[in-house]
């Protein structure tokens, strides 16, 4: 699968977010906030790969919830509109560019 990506955008409500692209469909619309817990927490698992069974965040701007489980291989996100296999690799580029974007 294609890296994940991050961008901009602008939420006419809740201001500056950014849209964090995971696959085709499945996209969630974080606040800056919530955009660096994941950063932090995907960084931890990334670096303590024991260190979390599950990651769980309901985005205040998605439609839906999402889940993150560690693998041997990298992490799992699943939501309801589908699941995305992160490698290791990819799960700290992400986790990087929620943090600075």
């Amino acid at each position: 699968m294609a890296d994940a990506t991050v961008i901009p955008i602008r939420h006419r409500a809740l201001g500056d977010m950014l849209r964090m692209n995971l696959a085709p469909g499945l996209s969630f619309d974080l606040t800056l906030e919530e955009a660096r817990t994941l950063s932090r927490a995907l960084a931890a698992v990334s670096r303590d790969r024991g260190a979390a069974d599950e990651l769980y965040l309901s985005p205040l701007a998605s439609d839906h919830d999402l889940s993150a489980r560690p693998t041997d291989a990298g992490v799992q996100i699943t939501a309801a509109s589908g699941v995305c296999n992160l490698s290791w690799p990819a799960v700290a580029s992400l986790a990087e560019r929620l943090a600075i974007e």
